[in-house]
């Protein structure tokens, strides 16, 4: 049986290691792993027996659009289209929603 990553733990690994980033991205990456690691715990530890298909279901596409911001924000620095300084406060701003998701799903 092989183990699958989440899309967002492995852009913030690819964040992690990136030598053109500062400390505090690191730093972000990190939260953002923490952050995605809750989320799948809660998932499965309550979300789906406390949360009906369709609630569990909304939830879910919230946290998806951020790992989308996620990953477009990462190409985009990846690529050059999008400055250090630029994609440290983006990161920071998706970290920040995925943090606050889990507080609001584990409410």
């Amino acid at each position: 049986m092989t183990a699958r990553n989440s899309e967002a733990l492995d852009v913030f690994l690819k964040v992690a290691a990136d030598p053109r980033v500062s400390w505090r991205t690191i730093e972000l990456a990190g939260r953002g792993i923490s952050a995605d690691a809750a989320g799948v715990v809660w998932v499965i530890s309550k979300g789906k027996h406390l949360l009906s298909g369709e609630e569990l279901s909304d939830l879910l596409m919230g946290q998806s659009d951020l790992v989308d911001s996620l990953t477009e924000v990462w190409r985009s620095f990846d690529s050059g289209r999008l400055s250090v300084a630029d994609f440290e406060a983006q990161l920071e701003a998706v970290v920040l929603g995925l943090e606050d998701w889990i507080l609001q799903a584990s409410r």
